[in-house]
């Protein structure tokens, strides 16, 4: 698989985090207090935070551990985009001395308040500088498409073992009856909003949870990002019946949230994964980062890969022990990730 560090500027724009702060969707009342590092080598988008959702990279396990050692591990300083699991530069400087720079502040802000700090979806070279100050790794799975030089779908198709290739063929003819059509924000209309909003929110009604963006940080984005933020939307005669958007930053489409009004067979894979492809191959965008999680995309054409993260916590004893234990899982990861793309998955 192609090794690149991932750009993903947009998530990291201003107008990106001011959209997630100014709607209300990330702030003190939701748990996470801005506390952004500015100096003269460069910034850091940091948050407080009295909880560890809407975060992607998961730490509940040593949060049980501090509550059974007596000790208390939020407040926590997270350096990362709200709600946002996408790779991309986060020590924000323009060179590697202020990366570390950078990386020193986020560690004494942290040592006066809080357990920690944690640098959420940064890639390799980053994770490097920091771990030569005594920062530790930590890896995830991600899925992300490649074009590889493929034309069109069939192209794309036709790589895919056989078993593969009928699986997806037959997934799609199921959905032969609905309209799917691409629409940037600035096209939807003030009625089909709400609408579009109310499917993205009842994905986290499906659960049980609040969803953790509002329509007006969408509405935000749309503004602000214009045709590179997309919906893909899909109807059943005049009814819409699902939707799913993306962001588009460099030369990769990025799959972010989506929804559905009813229980629809392959519905999803149709919006989230293959419409995505097709998106990418009719602009000439060689990669589509369909997000963490969901080892079921292997079997849609999706590469693995992995997402990485620093951390440092203030207690020497469980910073070490930590640290042994997010080695053995990287080491585990890395053999998983070595076998699929050997395996051709």
């Amino acid at each position: 698989m192609p090794s690149r560090p991932p750009p993903a500027t947009l998530f990291t724009d201003p107008a990106y985090i001011a959209a997630l702060e100014d709607s209300g969707c990330a702030t003190p009342e939701t748990g996470w207090t801005p506390r952004h590092v500015e100096t003269g080598a460069g910034r850091v988008w940091c948050y407080e935070k009295s909880h560890s959702w809407g975060e992607f990279v998961f730490d509940f396990e040593i949060a049980r551990v501090y509550r059974q050692m007596g000790l208390r591990y939020y407040p926590k300083q997270v350096a990362c985009v709200p709600f946002t699991p996408v790779p991309g530069p986060r020590l924000l400087a323009a060179d590697d001395a202020g990366r570390r720079a950078l990386g020193a502040t986020l560690r004494e802000q942290a040592g006066r308040a809080g357990s920690g700090a944690h640098v959420l979806f940064l890639p390799r070279e980053e994770l490097a500088l920091l771990a030569a100050d005594g920062w530790i790794g930590r890896a995830q799975p991600r899925y992300v498409w490649h074009a590889d030089g493929a034309a069109d779908f069939d192209t794309f198709l036709a790589r895919l073992p056989g078993k593969k290739r009928k699986n997806i063929r037959a997934e799609r003819r199921k959905l032969t009856e609905l309209t799917i059509e691409w629409r940037s924000g600035a096209e939807l209309s003030d009625t089909e909003w709400p609408q579009v909003y109310a499917l993205y929110a009842g994905t986290y009604a499906q659960r049980g949870q609040e969803p953790y963006l509002n329509l007006d940080c969408l509405r935000r984005w749309a503004d602000a990002f214009g045709v590179r933020m997309s919906f893909c939307l899909a109807r059943h005669g005049p009814r819409l019946l699902a939707m799913a958007f993306f962001f588009e930053d460099g030369d990769t489409l990025y799959g972010r949230h989506w929804g559905a009004a009813m229980p629809v067979d392959a519905l999803h894979f149709e919006l989230c994964y293959y419409q995505g492809i097709e998106r990418c191959l009719a602009r000439g965008l060689p990669h589509f980062d369909a997000g963490v999680q969901g080892e079921h995309k292997l079997a849609r054409g999706f590469a693995a890969e992995l997402a990485y993260s620093a951390h440092w916590f203030a207690h020497d004893g469980l910073h070490d022990a930590i640290g042994r234990a997010f080695t053995d899982e990287r080491q585990r990861l890395e053999h998983w990730v070595a076998a699929q793309q050997g395996q051709g998955a």
